[in-house]
């Protein structure tokens, strides 16, 4: 028996699936954090996402207090600083709204499909 008979086999990291990204690809949900205002851009609303994935395009339900408010397109997703097509649960991201003002989100609504 060597020294390190206690000492299990570790997954792999880089291959191992991690639980979020097993949920079902319509169940987005992010809380809002923050929101700003881009002058010729539109309204930007970050946060992290919770479950499920949201891209460019897809049309989002803006719900506060479990009542729905308003449903907004994703116009874009940046995630520090880089622009990219889709977010995963876990990422921290802005997400900039079509259709929305910015006096109309406050912190802790829920974006969800």
């Amino acid at each position: 028996m060597s020294w390190k008979f206690w000492k299990k086999d570790a997954p792999s990291f880089p291959g191992a699936p991690r639980p979020q990204d097993t949920l079902p690809v319509g169940s987005f949900g992010m809380t809002v954090e923050d929101v700003f205002s881009i002058t010729g851009r539109g309204t930007v609303v970050t946060g992290r996402v919770q479950a499920g994935t949201v891209s460019v395009g897809e049309q989002v339900l803006l719900s506060r207090a479990g009542q729905p408010i308003l449903q907004v397109e994703v116009t874009g997703v940046e995630m520090f600083r880089k622009i990219v097509k889709t977010a995963k649960a876990g990422d921290n991201v802005g997400l900039l709204l079509r259709g929305i003002q910015r006096d109309q989100v406050i912190k802790g609504d829920v974006l969800s499909k």
